[in-house]
């Protein structure tokens, strides 16, 4: 059975490498443990020049090991004696996109980066939270971008009144699974707008110049 596997990902290799999508499809399946004969897929991340080579993820879709829509929550408090407060509910169908959608309020007025980081330890506050979540180790970047942190999800804008409005889609992310789960890490709002790596300096391909943390929280499964 492995000498099969290992022949079906080669093939599976060769035609994402000849193909210009970030997502291909294969026309054929094999039978292997949990794929109920089920098409694989392939995930490619470019390679950034003297940064790093193409990166292939290979997985099944639908994901069989969850099949039901699935919840998630972060509720957000602000560093310190802040005021900032707010929900953010996340949202996933079988092998689809997360959709995001919260409010927060007590934010100063303007832009402000969005981000997933790493760890999900509270005890030393939103600023240790390490940096933002990213198992390809690739620069930073915005959310439609193809070379992105996993944890890159833009920016939110904040109106008169201090308050914030979300409502996104991300295809990337996910609420199972190795190695894009986010569950149980946490979601931070910086200070900053975030410049999508667009900077021209060090900092901007790190965490897009997004400033400190001002407000963060933990995401946990609903149900």
């Amino acid at each position: 059975m492995f000498k099969t596997i290992a022949l079906q990902l080669i093939f599976s290799l060769y035609i994402v490498d000849k193909s210009d999508a970030s997502d291909v499809v294969l026309k054929r399946s094999y039978e292997g443990p949990n794929t109920d004969g089920r098409h694989l897929l392939i995930r490619r991340f470019p390679a950034v020049e003297e940064f790093q080579s193409d990166i292939y993820e290979v997985f099944a879709k639908p994901y069989g090991y969850h099949l039901q829509t699935i919840t998630a929550i972060t509720v957000l408090k602000g560093d310190g004696e802040s005021s900032i407060a707010g929900e953010i509910q996340f949202e996933q169908t079988p092998g689809g996109p997360v959709h995001i959608r919260g409010n927060i309020t007590g934010l100063p007025v303007g832009k402000h980066g969005l981000h997933i980081h790493q760890s999900g330890d509270l005890r030393n506050g939103c600023a240790g939270l390490g940096g933002h979540f990213n198992p390809y180790m690739l620069q930073h970047g915005g959310p439609v971008d193809s070379i992105r942190h996993v944890g890159d999800l833009g920016n939110i804008k904040v109106e008169e009144g201090g308050s914030a409005e979300i409502n996104m889609v991300d295809g990337l992310i996910q609420l199972t699974g190795f190695p894009r789960g986010v569950v149980g890490r946490a979601v931070v709002v910086s200070s900053d707008p975030d410049d999508y790596g667009r900077g021209g300096d060090a900092q901007s391909l790190l965490d897009g110049n997004s400033g400190k943390p001002l407000a963060c929280g933990v995401i946990a499964y609903i149900r």
